[in-house]
């Protein structure tokens, strides 16, 4: 069995923006969110991934990943969604919305 090798990272991001250009594999999605001033601002957030270069050009036809992190009682969450390699042709748009605070971090691995 092979494994996936020369996997790249977006690094942790907090807000839209163009993650890689060109074509290549989504391999995950995480997502970190914390409680930063109390049991009030809860950080939660989503993230929306199209394969595109622009926020014009993203649509539901060309998303291809999604991922939702909230947090627990316990003041964090961290939540991965493998995305089992889905292709991409013209690059990694990452759309992000915070639903309370903006402290919620994501990151995308990709090759």
């Amino acid at each position: 069995m092979t494994g996936i090798g020369g996997c790249r990272s977006s690094g942790a991001f907090t807000a839209d923006a163009v993650l890689f250009t060109g074509a290549g594999k989504l391999i995950s999605i995480t997502g970190m969110s914390f409680v930063t001033t109390g049991p009030t601002v809860d950080n939660t957030a989503f993230i929306v991934l199209h394969d595109c270069l622009t926020a014009g050009a993203a649509s539901a036809a060309n998303t291809i990943g999604v991922l939702y992190v909230g947090t627990t009682a316990k003041g964090s969450n961290f939540v991965e969604a493998d995305m089992h390699g889905v292709k991409f042709k013209n690059g990694i748009f990452a759309e992000v919305t915070h639903v309370a605070g903006t402290s919620t971090k994501f990151l995308v691995t990709f090759n």
